[in-house]
């Protein structure tokens, strides 16, 4: 069971943000609770964000139980995650992010049992003249699941309480996390809760999609 999680708060072209450190934080904690090695990370530039991907996926290989989680600035396009560096200039463009499909597409080179990829950003896209970054299609292994913080082409919200940030999203997560069921059940429990949330009725709801076949559990036994 290993976990790389990164909070980009920090960026040097873009609006910075309050919640990453606080949810990398609460979330490393709580999965190492269910018996994870979890390395976290703050504010990385494209360079360090590719290296600590590159090393991740080293410590990842047969029946591994494989986390990544991702908040800060992100985006979609035509289908296709991209996570902002906090180097990454103005406007965003795929050569200056990094690919959430390319990430996954190697972990599931590495055979892992399960992939659990969470996404706490955005997902709108804003500049309509970039091309697409060349990814391969996934096999069909049957061990994918992507939670996202919120719909397609929509917001993800932070709270914020004083000194104290959190995002929606890892609001409901840290409150299910530890459920012994499947992960997709777990990820439903999330996204009902956030969809009653009043703060972000009409702006933020969670998407689930998954590629799941047998029923594992991030409260299974290593």
């Amino acid at each position: 069971k290993i976990a790389l999680l990164v909070g980009n708060n920090h960026y040097q072209h873009h609006p910075n943000l309050m919640a990453p450190v606080t949810d990398v934080f609460e979330l490393s904690l709580l999965l190492e609770q269910l018996g994870f090695q979890v390395v976290s990370f703050l504010d990385l530039n494209k360079a360090e964000l590719v290296t600590a991907v590159s090393r991740f996926l080293q410590l990842l290989g047969k029946g591994v139980y494989a986390i990544f989680y991702y908040a800060g600035h992100g985006y979609e396009h035509s289908g296709r995650n991209y996570m902002v560096p906090i180097d990454a200039p103005q406007p965003y463009a795929p050569e200056n992010c990094i690919s959430v499909q390319r990430i996954l597409q190697k972990m599931q080179q590495q055979q892992t049992a399960l992939n659990l990829i969470l996404l706490d950003t955005c997902r709108k896209w804003y500049n309509p003249d970039c091309a697409l970054s060349q990814v391969q299609p996934l096999e069909p292994w049957g061990n994918t699941v992507y939670g996202y913080a919120t719909s397609e082409d929509a917001e993800a919200y932070e709270l914020q309480d004083g000194e104290f940030s959190s995002g929606i999203f890892m609001k409901y997560l840290k409150k299910h996390i530890l459920q012994e069921k499947k992960v997709t059940y777990m990820l439903e429990d999330v996204l009902e809760d956030v969809g009653r949330d009043p703060l972000v009725a009409g702006k933020q709801v969670m998407e689930i999609k998954h590629t799941l076949k047998e029923a594992r559990s991030l409260t299974d036994p290593i």
